[in-house]
């Protein structure tokens, strides 16, 4: 009998707010509903902060997808998983590689289109990061 995965559907406010955790939950259910997925669970991490990567319910939900229990992560908008965009794309990126999809539903786009802009952005860091890691290579002399 092959393994039920589920689809984890993700939440975040900074400041705690019952009302916005409800709004966003709803919103993620009714997208899910319309749109075929069956088994959903809400991660909700209500007064947390998208620049801290250490929050309960983003916890529960890597142990989640790293057991192999998730199949698709949705959120309402990219910035609900980190206010740091590079962060969000390796987050993206290291999820995708092991066949987690990602669907961001204000932003507009699901798994392929981030792979076009995660590719994107990595090319454009790439000198940045070789620079960082070997400072050396990268002296100018006249």
């Amino acid at each position: 009998m092959p393994k039920t995965k589920i689809t984890a559907l993700y939440c975040r406010v900074a400041r705690e707010d019952d009302d916005a955790i409800a709004l966003q939950e709803a919103m993620l259910k009714e997208y899910s509903r319309e749109h075929g997925y069956d088994i959903v669970f809400v991660y909700a991490d209500n007064g947390e902060s998208g620049l801290n990567f250490d929050r309960p319910a983003l916890s529960r939900l890597e142990a989640d997808i790293n057991a192999g229990r998730v199949s698709t992560v949705i959120v309402r908008s990219i910035d609900r998983i980190s206010r740091d965009y590079i962060k969000n794309l390796e987050w993206v990126e290291k999820n995708r590689c092991i066949g987690v999809s990602f669907i961001s539903i204000s932003d507009g786009f699901g798994v392929s289109h981030f792979d076009v802009l995660s590719r994107s952005i990595r090319e454009f860091l790439a000198p940045k990061k070789n620079f960082e890691k070997n400072p050396k290579n990268f002296l100018v002399t006249t």
